[in-house]
């Protein structure tokens, strides 16, 4: 998050010190082309939004923690107007984030301390509206507001838990168990599955120099993606993907 911040705080200020010259900044006339194309790379981080605790009373403890996203992907944009065009992407991402709970048993005997590392792998498709600004001669501002769909096509969760019980003749027992299932539409996964689809709000923003560009992206789900089948439980939590990355991109 402190890159992505800083990322934004750079385009800002490069946005202010170079003056637009040559053209207006907001240049109503034909778009320079039918159709844009750009090459980019990702890298950023991805977590969830939960309400496991509300859920769940058993838990005493829960944190989740963003992990690394990484992707590639290509760019379209269709132009309306030099100002306006109307833009998609064609991305594979990478997401990982970890999940850590304890967990105590309803006698008070027996504790949980569980550590969950999440693999998710997504192919995702934004569509949304590009508004483009003369910065200056060779620099355009570029801001980006819509919709994304994801789907996932496949992933891991590495489960280790481990258990401390009290025995009947009061002695304190311990064990570990470690095992990795899908973690999409998987009954083995820790409470709930994923749901492969997701729906959700897509921002950016960018700098273009020349051919050149750098920005920074913005995602977070509608749709909750926990799932839970064969009456595994009659609690569904509510869990939404996260994700903000840095972009650098090649106009083709």
């Amino acid at each position: 998050m402190k890159k992505l911040s800083f990322v934004a705080v750079l385009m800002l200020t490069l946005v202010f010190i170079l003056p637009a010259r040559a053209q207006s900044f907001i240049d109503y006339g034909p778009a320079r082309g039918f159709l844009e194309l750009e090459v980019h790379a990702l890298a950023g981080g991805s977590t969830i939004t939960e309400n496991y605790l509300g859920c769940f009373p058993e838990m005493t403890q829960m944190n989740s923690s963003p992990g690394t996203m990484l992707g590639a992907g290509v760019t379209a944009v269709f132009g309306i107007r030099d100002w306006i065009g109307l833009g998609t992407e064609f991305n594979l991402r990478f997401n990982r984030y970890r999940i850590d709970m304890a967990v105590s048993g309803g006698d008070a005997t027996s504790i949980s301390n569980i550590f969950l590392r999440n693999n998710a792998t997504y192919f995702q498709i934004p569509v949304y509206m590009q508004f483009r600004f003369n910065v200056s001669e060779n620099v355009r501002w570029r801001v980006d507001a819509g919709l994304y769909y994801a789907y996932g096509i496949g992933g891991k969760q590495q489960q280790d838990i481990y258990n401390a019980q009290v025995n009947s003749l009061g002695q304190l027992v311990s064990t570990k168990i470690s095992t990795k299932p899908g973690y999409f539409d998987d009954n083995s996964t820790f409470i709930h599955s994923y749901r492969r689809s997701d729906i959700g709000l897509h921002l950016a923003t960018s700098l273009l120099f020349n051919r050149f560009s750098v920005g920074a992206q913005f995602n977070i789900g509608f749709k909750n993606i926990a799932y839970i089948a064969d009456g595994r439980g009659i609690i569904t939590p509510n869990v939404h993907n996260l994700g903000y990355v840095v972009s650098i991109g090649y106009a083709l």
